[in-house]
C-alpha cells in the first residue's frame, strides 16, 4: 500500500524548494543586471568627461534599484515568510546570539 500522506509531503518540500530556487535567481538577476547597467553608465560618464566621483554618485537609474529592490523584498517575504525574519523566536534567538558572542568575547579576554 502506498503511503499518500509521505507522496504528499515530498511534493510539498519540492514545491518549497523550487520557490525557493526561483527566488535566488530573480535575486542573482538583480544584482547581475544593476551592476552591468551600474558599469554601462559610469563608463558612458566617464566617456562623456564626468570625473570619476560623479560617475559613480551619479543617480540616474536609482529608480531600478529601488523599485526592484521592492520587489525583490515582497518577493522574499513570499518564499520565507515574515516568520523567516521577524518570527516568534526570532527576538529570543537574536538574545540568544548576542549572549553567545559576549561569552566567546569574555573567553577570549581571560586567556
Amino acid at each position: 500500500m502506498k503511503d499518500y500522506n509521505q507522496d504528499s509531503a515530498f511534493l510539498r518540500a519540492k514545491y518549497k524548494v523550487e520557490r525557493i530556487k526561483r527566488f535566488y535567481k530573480h535575486l542573482a538577476a538583480y544584482i547581475i543586471v544593476n551592476l552591468l547597467i551600474f558599469g554601462i553608465k559610469v563608463v558612458k560618464d566617464l566617456s562623456h568627461g564626468d570625473n570619476i566621483i560623479d560617475a559613480f554618485t551619479g543617480n540616474s537609474f536609482s529608480n531600478l534599484w529601488l523599485y526592484w529592490g521592492i520587489g525583490l523584498a515582497f518577493h522574499a517575504f513570499a518564499v520565507f515568510g515574515t516568520d523567516y525574519f521577524f518570527g516568534k523566536n526570532w527576538e529570543e534567538n537574536k538574545i540568544q546570539q548576542f549572549m553567545e558572542e559576549e561569552e566567546d568575547k569574555v573567553k577570549s579576554n581571560n586567556r
